[in-house]
């Protein structure tokens, strides 16, 4: 079964589910774009220096950087109620993976 993570910018980490089905992101090539968060494995949010746009990584080794349209995530971490994450609260979102005690995270 898959697993989603969202890792503070402090370096806390949530495991469960990415509750949205897609991202919009506003790129250089000019219109926006939206993915589904199925075909996503990172996004990273922009945290200056280190990471200056946001950044949409997929299954299809697209990679594009930008602006996302959402202020907030929904996310459901195991074993609690859904919640809303602010993005500036949020480094980094690891999606559709799964967990293997013996492999670590892979690529589902």
């Amino acid at each position: 079964m898959s697993r989603d993570l969202v890792i503070a910018r402090n370096g806390d980490s949530l495991g469960g589910k990415l509750l949205d089905s897609s991202f919009t992101i506003t790129t250089d090539f000019g219109s926006p774009l939206t993915f589904k968060a199925r075909d996503i494995y990172w996004v990273h949010f922009k945290n200056p220096p280190q990471t200056p746009q946001d950044e949409i990584w997929t299954a299809n080794e697209d990679r594009v950087r930008g602006a996302i349209q959402a202020k907030a995530v929904r996310f459901k971490p195991d074993g609690q109620k859904p919640m809303a994450i602010p993005c500036t609260a949020i480094h980094t979102l690891i999606l559709n993976q799964v967990f293997s005690a013996r492999r670590g995270l892979t690529s589902r």
